[in-house]
């Protein structure tokens, strides 16, 4: 076997190992807050930067449509996927209101923000997260690495560590988080 092949395999199997052990617990905590949070009549709302937002978009659909069975709508909208918006508001010059604007669109009264940041300054997602938090929901981060991510703040509930600034790693475990998470809260709800 191509040692190269077998190297990224035993690397991201140790990743996935670690992060179960780990932060496990932490993402279980998180399925209950989100299976609660749909029991209740809201919403997952994701927004994600740079390599990270097509994971975001992804998770997103899993939830508002299923992953290997039929069930209700668990209603979930990545911000920031709106095109003709980013473009209006990009040639404007307010990209740094992206997602905000099309989180005030939503006007939604209960959710679960999740943020997943790639390791990058990001001032449009500081400026969701602190709207968010101003309007007392949950948020909860996804991050290269918590510790050091700006993003961070005392009043989030949850921070995922990706551990990892390599892009195909980062997305790897961010979309095995969004399966396992949308398997969590499928299992909450529907027992399946």
């Amino acid at each position: 076997m191509n040692q190269q092949i077998l190297a990224t395999c035993n690397q991201t199997v140790r990743m996935l190992e670690d992060f179960c052990q780990e932060q496990g617990d932490s993402l279980a905590r998180m399925a209950k807050c989100l299976a609660g949070i749909f029991a209740e009549g809201g919403q997952l709302l994701v927004a994600g930067n740079g390599c990270l937002h097509p994971a975001a978009q992804l998770m997103a659909s899993q939830f508002s449509f299923r992953l290997s069975f039929d069930r209700p709508t668990l209603p979930a909208l990545c911000l920031g996927s709106d095109l003709v918006l980013n473009s209006r508001m990009i040639g404007d010059g307010q990209a740094e209101q992206l997602f905000v604007r099309h989180y005030r669109a939503v006007n939604s009264e209960k959710h679960l923000l999740l943020l997943i940041n790639d390791g990058s300054e990001s001032v449009a997602l500081k400026m969701l997260r602190d709207e968010v938090l101003e309007n007392g929901q949950s948020v909860v981060l996804i991050s290269y690495d918590c510790r050091k991510d700006p993003l961070l703040n005392r009043d989030m509930d949850i921070c995922l560590n990706l551990a990892s600034r390599s892009v195909p790693r980062q997305l790897e475990l961010t979309q095995f988080i969004g399966h396992l998470l949308c398997e969590l809260v499928e299992t909450e709800l529907f027992g399946q």
